[in-house]
């Protein structure tokens, strides 16, 4: 593992896009072991471990500066698979800069930053509160309710989006940001429609449950 280490550091000083399209592979393919290995995260993504500063430094800049949509899909769904190696100490940038790319014109970088924010707040991530949290303090509830209101929106954007705004309904704290957003009325109104989104919901047990959960939580906190 020590040559990923090696391979990242000239992105401090140099390209970094060329840096990562060098060795992109690589970089995945660790990534994508350690969302299922502990042992893997502990080794290589360890808190404080140089290494891990490294990788993520290189995929975070790519995600802020690169103007390759490719590229910044790729570096955000490896940021995904590192999700539960972030702590309170250090998940505001990364947070900040998932949460940016909602608004982000291309389909298959919001779509991917969806993805990844879910794996913030999923029920194994141990700080999926503070990372839900930390999501609306980035204005996340603004973006998703304009996601999920936009009619042009595809239908797979709508539901990572209507998951990722379930998740964080049932995680965050109170928060004006969301009442403002008109989250509770969004959810509702989707349980009731009968279009292609109400249609899929509908469709999906799972997927309904958690919607319904959502509703109710948001009903305890902003209307009661």
């Amino acid at each position: 593992m020590l040559s990923e280490h090696k391979m990242v550091k000239p992105a401090k000083h140099g390209d970094f896009e060329f840096c990562l399209q060098l060795h992109w592979m690589p970089l995945m393919k660790i990534t994508a072991l350690a969302e299922h290995s502990i042992d893997l995260r502990c080794e290589i993504f360890k808190t404080g471990s140089q290494e891990s500063k490294d990788i993520v430094e290189l995929l975070l800049r790519v995600i802020k500066e690169s103007e390759d949509y490719k590229l910044k899909v790729f570096a955000i769904k490896s940021i995904g698979f590192l999700a539960r190696i972030f702590r309170k100490s250090n998940h505001h940038r990364v947070i900040s800069l998932l949460v940016s790319q909602l608004g982000n014109g291309c389909g298959e970088v919001v779509m991917e930053a969806l993805v990844a924010l879910e794996k913030f707040s999923r029920d194994k991530n141990y700080l999926s509160k503070e990372h839900s949290n930390k999501m609306i303090e980035f204005n996340a509830a603004q973006l998703l309710v304009k996601l999920l209101s936009d009619g042009d929106s595809e239908l797979m954007l709508k539901v990572h989006g209507l998951v990722l705004m379930c998740r964080i309904a049932l995680k965050a704290d109170y928060f004006k940001a969301v009442e403002e957003a008109r989250m509770t009325t969004v959810v509702r109104q989707l349980l009731r429609e009968k279009g292609e989104l109400g249609t899929f919901i509908s469709q999906k047990p799972e997927l309904k449950e958690l919607v319904t959960k959502a509703k109710d939580s948001l009903i305890l906190y902003y209307e009661y």
